[in-house]
């Protein structure tokens, strides 16, 4: 597998937020896209929809990129992880996305596990430098 496709799924209209907050950092791209599930609505349609894409192109990484590990878009998402072209992720923030979406071609588990240790790493970083005031080496 070369190709990937990035997925954002969330409640609400999160996703759709992020993915036009990361499209004002890295431009637009085709393989990044995002679905909500509104007040009332049920995640299996989204299940469905990135079921189908997985069926389809059965060549194409689709790292789905969920808001919130045990929510149930996210626990939605797991009946699809017995798919091979299909990598889950949990706990969405914008750095870990364009991580991931500049990451090329298809990711490892490794490699996954690496942009999120990175991205969990810088934050605590900044957070520890702003905490002890070490001005001086801040950005």
């Amino acid at each position: 597998m070369d190709k990937k496709k990035m997925i954002l799924v969330s409640h609400g209209k999160l996703a759709e937020g992020m993915l036009h907050s990361v499209q004002m950092i890295v431009g637009e791209n085709s393989d990044l896209s995002a679905m909500g599930m509104l007040p009332g609505e049920h995640y299996q349609p989204m299940v469905d929809t990135i079921e189908q894409e997985l069926i389809n192109h059965p060549d194409t990484q689709y790292l789905v990129v969920a808001d919130l590990l045990g929510g149930s878009v996210c626990n939605g998402m797991t009946m699809l992880t017995g798919y091979p072209n299909m990598k889950l992720v949990a706990g969405m923030n914008m750095g870990l996305v364009i991580a991931l979406l500049l990451s090329p071609g298809a990711l490892s588990d490794e490699a996954i596990d690496d942009a999120i240790a990175q991205t969990v790493s810088m934050n605590h970083r900044v957070v520890l430098e702003m905490k002890t005031g070490d001005k001086e080496d801040f950005f």
